[in-house]
């Protein structure tokens, strides 16, 4: 399905991001796999190209994006933005300046950043179907009054798909929006949450969704590639929720 594509994913090193990139190298693409820690990715292949970036950093950003226009070539096919990170307990009532910026940098600059300066790239892609595809949160579509900084940053970025698919003419941009999936991010620095905690809020989150268990990379990806295929070309501005039926039972 996707023989020949040339695709950047940030976050490539895990999770969702990693998780795409590998189905999609299966199914014939080259993945720019932007990353930090390559060293747990293993063994991928030529077509997995790791491109080291702190995605918070503006200069990297722009390094990074004369990487990609070098290795291929001024064309891109897929933009794939799935760069997430813990963002800590904070509320309106303890929010710190450190702690926003660091946040919505990543979750939130760093794809507008992305998506400007990629855009001409996708705009010549090879197979006429130039895509980005962007990983927000279920938790976008509600409000979590203790993880302000990532609630109000996926709210926007699902909007900023939006803005993109109204203004990236001749792109189509569409977001995922992933409930409860079971990815690294849950213990990652910026949420610290010990292994005990997890398996008990996954424990909870299992016994009020109507599909009684938690999502795994591979389907959130499944759905990351529909959206970036030739099936989704009329698909420009949407964004699916993958979450089990979490907003059935939950809602801001």
């Amino acid at each position: 399905m996707f023989e020949g594509y040339k695709v950047v994913i940030t976050g490539a090193t895990s999770g969702m991001g990693l998780a795409a990139a590998k189905q999609l190298i299966a199914d014939g693409a080259t993945v720019i796999a932007i990353g930090r820690n390559f060293a747990k990715v293993g063994d991928l292949g030529d077509r997995y190209i790791p491109c080291k970036c702190e995605v918070r950093d503006p200069e990297q950003i722009e390094a990074a994006v004369k990487f990609i226009d070098e290795t291929f070539g001024g064309e891109l096919d897929t933009f794939i933005n799935a760069a997430g990170a813990g963002t800590g307990p904070y509320g309106v009532t303890n929010i710190t300046a450190e702690a926003f910026d660091a946040g919505v940098n990543m979750l939130l600059r760093a794809p507008v950043l992305f998506g400007k300066a990629l855009y001409p790239m996708l705009l010549k892609s090879p197979h006429k179907n130039g895509s980005i595809v962007n990983i927000c949160s279920a938790s976008g579509h509600a409000i979590s009054g203790d993880n302000m900084i990532y609630n109000i940053s996926k709210h926007a970025h699902i909007h900023l798909t939006k803005q993109q698919a109204q203004q990236f003419i001749g792109v189509r941009s569409n977001s995922v929006s992933p409930g409860f999936i079971d990815t690294p991010i849950f213990a990652a620095p910026g949420t610290d949450l010990g292994e005990e905690a997890i398996e008990q809020m996954f424990a909870f989150v299992r016994s009020i969704l109507p599909i009684p268990r938690i999502g795994t990379p591979d389907e959130a990806a499944e759905v990351i590639l529909f959206l970036a295929s030739e099936d989704a070309m009329y698909l420009n501005g949407a964004d699916i929720t993958v979450d089990g039926g979490l907003g059935t039972v939950v809602s801001g």
